[in-house]
């Protein structure tokens, strides 16, 4: 007896599976990867990696005026990056400052951005641009901001002198210092006077101490026998950051019995 022949209708559904199935196959939907991104084009898009971009700075601050016609930036990466740029923006766009290309982003790196004119105090975004390998141009930013001059001297009094003023005889000494991001100040000098005006004495930093970094006394040599009442320290000096910032003051106020 003769095996029936094939059915046609079994014999088209067979090809059109292994058909379906040779084409699974070879766009990689079924245990293959041909048309799926690599890793490296998988990471693609998602920012520069860059692990820290500062404004190098003269003081503890960001101080706008010192920032004339160049200024630094330190950028440290975490991957490979090259033909780069340092950019600096404004919030809406404009482009203050940009630094020339460098063929090659090491561990850390400084460039100097050429800006178009003074910096003026506010906020700013800093963008760093480069060549990743297989991946061509990323950025990664950051916010920065700049601020103005101090609008007094940042020194505090950490005793005042009080109680009976009776008790002082010839010198009234005061405790100050520094506020902790603006030390060392400088050609610190001070006048205990009345709340009428009237001067009591001056004082100034000992010879060898002349720059304030810690805890120093303001010694005031009395002109005059100290009486009860209200007083005011007026405190003058100079504080790290641009000599065009100029001198300043602090009022410090006191009372006797």
């Amino acid at each position: 007896m003769h095996p029936r022949p094939l059915r046609l209708p079994l014999l088209g559904g067979f090809l059109l599976a292994l058909l379906l199935a040779v084409l699974l196959l070879a766009t990689g939907r079924v245990g293959g990867t041909a048309g799926a991104p690599t890793p490296a084009q998988a990471a693609c898009g998602g920012g520069l990696d860059v692990k820290d971009i500062q404004v190098v700075s003269r003081f503890s601050k960001n101080f706008a005026l010192q920032y004339t016609k160049k200024m630094r930036i330190q950028v440290t990466r975490g991957e490979r990056v090259r033909n780069w740029t340092a950019e600096l923006y404004t919030f809406s766009g404009y482009l203050v400052g940009k630094s020339k290309p460098d063929k090659k982003l090491s561990k850390v790196e400084t460039t100097k951005l050429k800006l178009k004119q003074s910096m003026q105090p506010g906020k700013y975004t800093l963008v760093v641009k480069g060549d990743v390998p297989g991946c061509n141009i990323e950025e990664s930013y950051k916010v920065v901001k700049f601020r103005s001059c101090l609008g007094r001297l940042p020194i505090k009094p950490i005793d005042k002198p009080g109680g009976t003023a009776a008790d002082y005889s010839g010198f009234v000494s005061l405790k100050v210092a520094p506020q902790p991001a603006f030390a060392p100040l400088r050609n610190i000098q001070g006048t205990l006077s009345s709340f009428d005006g009237v001067s009591y004495g001056d004082a100034e930093l000992p010879r060898g101490s002349r720059k304030l970094i810690g805890e120093q006394f303001l010694d005031f040599e009395l002109t005059r026998n100290l009486e009860p009442g209200r007083y005011t320290v007026y405190i003058t000096g100079k504080a790290p950051q641009p000599r065009s910032c100029g001198d300043k003051s602090k009022t410090i106020k006191l009372r006797f019995e």
